[in-house]
């Protein structure tokens, strides 16, 4: 049963990547975000065990994945700086794979498959011949995967649903996640943990706060929805990318959009002052959040400060790395890993799996996007993904430091392919002639020559 719900849930990718239509990175939205939780009413209703090796849950790896067979056949359509930034990607994670096969055998495979979920949707994002509406419709269609995502949490959260009580308990989450009783547990909804949860949704509000077009039913109410739930997810972080990203946009725009900003700040402001008091289990939450108040002192924050100052030295002594399938999915697949797997410091993961020549790759991809995204509105370009794609890439980058937040399907890999995509790449008008003047004079008349001068 298993596996026919599974292959129900990859058919209609196989089609639409078959038939090169752009609503496949839409329907990737939606099998991230649903995928666990129809995963658990499987096991719940159906094989009455959990299975931790489902293959349900490598549906988005695989419909992500198949965003690849259009973006590869469209690869030359990239322009000659786009097509750099994607080789550079390439060889960083052909380097990681090389290195994590010989470390990690079938682990570095399952973690390729990770990169290449994000990087698939940077690549078919960067490369579809799409208009902006095309582009606008992926956004909302991100945003209504996260409704649905933020509905069933508050539902979640206030009744503890049995087959998501059977899952806490068989993967042995009681306590991590809290209690299972209703609003004493954080709400992890239809994900696989709390932390992706938030960053789904956290992910998915960032667009409709930087402009007006990508706000999808119930505009600014279905905004504060999204974070009401990211704070029953307890998970603070997210709330710092966040908060990034919204105040780069009109810093690295001359001030465009600092209105939308002011705006968010004071509605969060309210609900955090009025709101946070009244919602059931708010003791718990506020002892949680409070700690953001002395952060130097927080256990999270030292920990990953310490992880970084340790690693540092780590990669330093290791120029090889330790290759894909070290840390991350596939180490867990496997039921291994190493130690040395950093995966609560995005910046030594990084290194630890390319190693010096996949990780300066990869970052002087990073360096050459923004190069990109800066020429382009140099020359003219207006368009909305330049000036957010800046935002949100040095938003993923100072936010690097906490966690890897790029290996992965993630919203901010398609909103980069957006951004090179030729869709925004300056127009250049004509230059209109010159009207003539009333003093010039008229032509001389031309002179016409026999073909032939004998005959003329």
């Amino acid at each position: 049963m298993e596996l026919a719900v599974t292959v129900l849930m990859i058919l209609p990718a196989l089609w639409l990547a078959a038939t090169r239509s752009s609503w496949l990175l839409d329907y990737a939205f939606f099998i991230v975000a649903l995928n666990r939780g129809i995963r658990r009413l499987v096991d719940f209703y159906i094989n009455g065990a959990f299975n931790p090796l489902s293959p349900i849950s490598l549906t988005p790896l695989i419909v992500s994945a198949l965003l690849l067979i259009p973006a590869m056949s469209r690869f030359g359509q990239l322009t000659p700086r786009s097509r750099s930034i994607a080789m550079l990607i390439m060889v960083a994670l052909a380097h990681g794979m090389a290195i994590g096969f010989m470390n990690s055998g079938i682990g570095a495979v399952y973690s390729l498959g990770e990169w290449l979920a994000g990087f698939g949707a940077f690549l078919f994002a960067a490369t579809a011949p799409v208009q902006t509406s095309t582009a606008d419709r992926w956004m909302k269609s991100c945003g209504y995967a996260a409704l649905l995502v933020a509905l069933y949490g508050w539902f979640q959260y206030l009744t503890i649903p049995p087959w998501d009580a059977f899952w806490v308990t068989e993967v042995k989450f009681v306590g991590y996640l809290g209690q299972l009783r209703p609003t004493e547990m954080s709400v992890f909804s239809t994900m696989h943990e709390r932390g992706p949860c938030a960053a789904f949704l956290a992910w998915a509000a960032i667009p409709m706060i930087l402009h007006p077009r990508w706000r999808i039913l119930g505009g600014w109410l279905t905004v504060l929805l999204l974070f009401s739930v990211v704070v029953l997810t307890l998970s603070r972080s997210m709330f710092i990318i966040v908060a990034l990203v919204a105040v780069l946009q009109p810093a690295l725009s001359k001030g465009r959009g600092l209105g939308r900003v002011l705006l968010l700040a004071g509605m969060l402001g309210l609900g955090l002052s009025f709101g946070l008091e009244h919602l059931p289990g708010s003791s718990r939450i506020q002892k949680r959040f409070d700690t953001l108040k002395e952060i130097q002192n927080d256990g999270s924050y030292q920990g990953r400060l310490e992880i970084f100052t340790s690693g540092v030295p780590w990669v330093m002594q290791h120029p090889l790395g330790l290759g894909l399938g070290s840390s991350g999915f596939g180490a867990g697949r496997i039921g291994g890993g190493t130690k040395e797997g950093w995966c609560d410091s995005g910046y030594i993961e990084v290194f630890s799996q390319f190693g010096w020549i996949g990780g300066l790759c990869f970052f002087a991809a990073m360096a050459k996007i923004w190069s990109e995204l800066t020429r382009r509105i140099r020359l003219g370009g207006r368009d909305p993904f330049l000036f957010t794609g800046r935002a949100v890439l040095l938003g993923c980058l100072v936010f690097l430091y906490v966690g890897n937040v790029f290996s992965g399907f993630s919203l901010f890999w398609v909103f980069l392919g957006i951004s090179l995509n030729r869709l925004t790449r300056p127009v250049y008008a004509a230059k209109p002639a010159a009207p003539p003047s009333p003093w010039a004079l008229p032509p001389l008349p031309a002179i016409h020559t026999h073909p032939n001068p004998s005959h003329a």
